[in-house]
């Protein structure tokens, strides 16, 4: 046994079998509480493979050897090996693969984190060294690129004068779970911006990442406004994309890509960072993939001006129907009120007679409406295609955001039964600006954010799942009581992925304490309790 590691040694032989080396880290890096120690009171590993046409394999070795053989595995594509660390007959942490091919000629090495289940462990290296984000970040965006590894963008930090400003950032840098290290990205996009979509998308140039919108210089004096460029980051390649035209500049906005057409959404927003006055927008910007072309939608929203809303992919699964889609959640309008809309878009015939999107019927046609006001919200779509959406603020003064009006309701919509619901369990804490994922067995998880009290504004540890069935718990932490699995620093304005393995990374964003704010360079790790 290394250090910080066990080493897994998968036996092949002949031409049908390939051979795999696992090296498994089983510590967490020092920073970490107590709790998160992934083999406190193991004795045993427990090994499981499966795969395309492959039934599934499993062996148990002790811990303490160091050293496990795993039988031969056939040749083929869609493996997936994982390991839990057992306590008596209970999974105290586990490490996953995710899918991987293993087709040769090559052996394949995995290198593979073993972490407390349900609960966040920061991120570490194969010795168990802290890692960190080569620059506090918040208001930034993350991305899966096709190879796994993580596209963390922009956002901004603090200059450290004596009254801090904001310093706006036009770098990039790579997170990659196989060795738990960031690495800058150079070159980097050209624009800084802030608050802006990462959206994954595929078309002439292959697969890659359109940065869109946000705030952020605009002018050599700095002065801070929308952005209007596009960046698609493909093949190793920025290329910047310029809107013609009325496109406006738009931060704030909402974003999503269509799950039908691949077609990237840009949709509301408004003309710079908040302020009276500050204009807010009814048109929808989209990005055509199959043209590396911007386009502007031909019919207006039917929400009107909208901004801060949030937008949801649908797949229309529940009605065998390849709409496509979004739905376009809360917001404020041009006044800054909260609202309570839901409308949604689709692909459809445009007045001219043209494909374009446009308003989706669905909600025109019942009175589809949240129980009350919602910005500063998480939303995504659930397995069954409904839409869940958390936590937000239902008030707000424009240029005077303070959390004071934080909510912890979350609720339900589901187009295709007209109906939209308070879930009758809220969140553990009301807050505000909160990260969400969807979990590969379903549960949606919610974490960090901000609220205020009499004593001031704070920075939320908590994280909520949301499980398919709709009851509502926080991440426990190790199945022995000793902790709990809430993150390791309370923050808010972070970003949320989930990875190739099923985990979810949340990285960097501010936190509130009694000196003051800060802008956070650490991530973390969420691991699910169960491989799906």
């Amino acid at each position: 046994m290394r250090a910080a590691a066990v080493t897994l040694l998968l036996a092949g032989c002949g031409p049908a079998v390939l051979g795999i080396q696992v090296d498994l880290v089983t510590r967490a890096c020092p920073d970490a509480t107590a709790d998160r120690n992934p083999i406190a009171g193991v004795t045993k590993l427990r090994i499981g493979l499966s795969g395309d046409g492959l039934q599934t394999q499993t062996i148990t070795a002790d811990l303490s050897s160091g050293r496990a053989q795993i039988p031969n595995i056939p040749i083929g594509a869609n493996r997936r090996l994982t390991v839990e660390a057992l306590d008596g007959t209970r999974v105290r942490a586990r490490a996953d693969s995710g899918r991987f091919d293993a087709l040769g000629p090559d052996d394949v090495h995995l290198h593979l984190f073993l972490r407390n289940v349900d609960a966040f462990t920061l991120t570490s290296d194969g010795n168990a060294s802290c890692t960190h984000m080569s620059a506090p970040r918040a208001g930034h965006a993350m991305a899966l690129l096709p190879d796994g590894r993580v596209l963390i963008s922009g956002g901004y930090s603090f200059d450290g004068s004596p009254q801090p400003k904001l310093v706006y950032h036009d770098d990039a840098e790579v997170f990659d779970p196989a060795t738990g290290s960031f690495s800058p990205l150079v070159p980097g996009p050209a624009v800084r911006r802030a608050g802006h979509a990462a959206l994954s998308v595929s078309g002439e140039s292959g697969d890659g990442i359109l940065l869109a919108g946000g705030e952020g210089p605009t002018d050599s004096a700095g002065s801070v406004g929308a952005i209007k460029p596009f960046e698609l980051f493909a093949k190793g390649i920025w290329t910047e994309l310029t809107p013609t035209g009325t496109t406006p500049s738009r931060a704030h906005a909402a974003s999503a890509v269509d799950l039908k057409t691949g077609a990237a959404l840009v949709i509301g927003g408004q003309a710079g960072p908040d302020k009276p006055g500050v204009a807010v927008f009814n048109t929808v910007t989209y990005f055509d993939p199959a043209t590396n072309s911007l386009k502007d939608a031909a019919m207006p929203l039917r929400a009107g001006l909208l901004t801060d809303a949030v937008a949801v992919a649908r797949a229309n699964l529940s009605g065998k129907t390849p709409l496509g889609g979004v739905v376009l959640v809360g917001g404020r309008d041009s006044n800054g009120n909260v609202l309570a809309q839901v409308s949604g878009l689709i692909w459809g015939p445009s007045p001219a007679g043209s494909l374009d999107f446009v308003d989706d019927a669905t909600f025109k046609a019942a009175p589809f409406k949240l129980p009350t006001p919602r910005a500063h919200h998480v939303a995504l779509r659930t397995i069954d295609d409904m839409v869940l959406t958390g936590g937000g603020v239902t008030a707000l003064t424009v240029g005077a955001f303070d959390y004071s009006n934080a909510t912890a309701a979350i609720t339900l919509i589901d187009p295709t039964g007209a109906r939209v619901y308070d879930l009758p369990d809220p969140l553990s804490q009301a807050r505000g600006d909160s990260c969400a994922a969807l979990l590969d067995e379903g549960s949606v998880l919610i974490a960090g954010g901000a609220w205020k009290d009499g004593s001031g504004i704070h920075s939320a540890r908590s994280v909520d799942l949301v499980a398919p069935d709709h009851s509502v718990r926080l991440a426990r932490g190790p199945p022995d009581g000793s902790g709990d699995g809430l993150l390791q620093a309370g923050r808010h304005k972070a970003a949320c992925l989930k990875l190739r393995d099923g985990s979810v990374l949340v990285s960097g964003g501010l936190q509130y304490s009694s000196g003051g704010v800060a802008v956070l360079d650490t991530a973390e790790i969420y691991m699910p309790s169960a491989a799906q």
